[in-house]
């Protein structure tokens, strides 16, 4: 609940300022909230994909290709003995996932209404 209040004020206080900045548009204040709204969303949704693993296999491959390459070439590598099961149950953890989340998707909604109901 901290980091989720802390990215609000965040977001309202840049968009306040912004908002000094262009002369006091109405719609740049709108506008400010929902960018910053949608960039706490993407990066949740990045951290949520990461922490349940979908880079897990992909990693997992590319350190397999590269200890054929090196096989190939004949340099010895220590990492001959990579198990699939030691990639796909690593679990990552970011403290901020589910606040970017939450933040992200209020603050795009909030502003997507408000955006509505200025304009009629």
């Amino acid at each position: 609940m901290k980091h989720f209040s802390i990215l609000l004020a965040f977001n309202l206080i840049f968009s306040t300022i912004y908002t000094m900045i262009n002369s006091f548009n109405r719609f740049a204040f709108i506008n400010c909230a929902f960018i910053i709204g949608m960039i706490y969303f993407l990066f949740g949704l990045m951290c949520f994909v990461w922490e349940k693993g979908f880079f897990n296999i992909t990693i997992f491959a590319f350190n397999k290709l590269g200890g054929q390459l090196q096989k190939k070439r004949g340099v010895l590598c220590d990492d001959a003995n990579i198990t699939i099961d030691s990639y796909v149950h690593r679990k990552n953890s970011f403290y901020l996932t589910n606040s970017l989340l939450l933040s992200g998707t209020l603050i795009s909604i909030v502003s997507i209404g408000i955006s509505f109901i200025t304009i009629s």
